[in-house]
């Protein structure tokens, strides 16, 4: 069968990804400073993974069993890195697996339930590509799509692209300048390997922090004979990196619109006080996981044909104190006790 693409969408994969940094460093001689690598943006996928490894799964269960953490980590990272993710739907064993496809092209018209895929499923020794599979075969989660293009996800360094290059640039920089030598440097008035320096680079490499007498450059080494002493007399000078406060401050700058971009509250990836983290820890849940969870829950449905959501109840243990407060809070507004405790979230589902 012919694959009636004329524009392809092409899906890289991170080997692909990677083999193309390296042609374009060694043909430029210049480094490609990648978003993805970056320890901020790594810090938001995983802290979205974990919350959804957590979640608990409301579905029937042929459809829980195939959305085990392993799976909903898988989706919650995805979504951050790439924005989107593929799932082909197979029945092994009378059980319905998952298999998260490594790359994929799409076709068709404006309506959904038209688009055909092409996908290809990654194994440890070879790869399976399957062709004009109906979208209705597919689970196809996407995160921020554009009505231009509404079959692709948009991760959210593709849309704040500039914040994902200042944090790629900065944070490249800075492992430059830490990969340079570094050591101590001792001055001393003739060739380090000089035979007549042997016994004293013996004796500085057994030190171990004890003291050793050694005569002062002073007394000698003067090129006619008559005696020199430098300003710093057996002085060590570090080499190594320095990054001054201005790269300092811009990268933590860089970090924290990588955080914004991503929905991450900055409390919850630095130091603050407990009233601080527990807050930004209810902005998380709140503002970002619980939104990412309903588009999740949205398309599982479509396609399982079954009422299936994401709950989180165990994160919110977490905000425990305030929802006691609210609680509180309405009974005194003369509030009835089940409605209170429902708006608070102190009400448990039923088994």
């Amino acid at each position: 069968m012919r694959w009636p693409f004329t524009k392809p969408e092409q899906r890289d994969s991170s080997f692909t990804d990677a083999l193309v940094s390296l042609i374009v460093q060694q043909s430029s001689g210049a480094t490609l400073a990648r978003p993805s690598a970056t320890g901020a943006l790594e810090a938001n996928a995983s802290i979205v993974a974990r919350c959804f490894s957590s979640a608990d799964v409301d579905a029937p269960d042929q459809f829980r069993q195939a959305l085990g953490p392993g799976v909903l980590s898988m989706i919650g990272r995805s979504l951050i890195r790439q924005g989107e993710i593929l799932f082909a739907v197979e029945v092994s064993d009378g059980r319905v697996v998952l298999l998260p496809a490594a790359s994929w092209d799409v076709a068709g018209g404006a309506n959904p339930e038209s688009w055909l895929y092409r996908l290809t499923l990654g194994g440890p020794s070879r790869t399976s590509t399957h062709e004009s599979i109906n979208a209705s075969e597919m689970i196809h989660i996407r995160l921020q799509a554009d009505p231009e293009q509404p079959w692709k996800g948009i991760s959210p360094l593709a849309s704040a692209a500039i914040a994902g290059r200042l944090s790629a640039e900065t944070m490249q920089a800075l492992s430059d300048e830490a990969a340079g030598p570094r050591g101590q440097l001792l001055p001393i008035p003739t060739d380090g390997n000089d035979a007549t320096v042997t016994a004293l680079r013996a004796d500085l490499k057994r030190l171990r922090g004890q003291v050793a007498l050694v005569e002062s450059t002073s007394s000698g080494w003067a090129s006619d004979g008559s005696a020199q002493r430098p300003r710093g007399d057996w002085e060590s000078r570090r080499l190594g990196a320095a990054p001054g406060p201005a790269l300092i401050a811009q990268a933590e700058l860089a970090s924290r619109e990588v955080y914004s971009a991503c929905g991450i509250p900055l409390g919850v990836v630095i130091d603050t006080e407990g009233t601080g983290q527990r807050e930004s820890f209810r902005r998380l849940l709140h503002g970002t996981i619980v939104p990412l969870a309903k588009i999740v829950g949205e398309e599982l449905s479509a396609k399982f044909e079954a009422d299936i959501s994401l709950g989180f109840d165990s994160l919110f243990a977490a905000d425990l104190s305030g929802r006691a407060r609210a609680f509180q809070s309405l009974i005194g507004g003369g509030m009835d006790v089940a409605k209170a405790a429902s708006l608070a979230g102190l009400m448990q589902p039923e088994d």
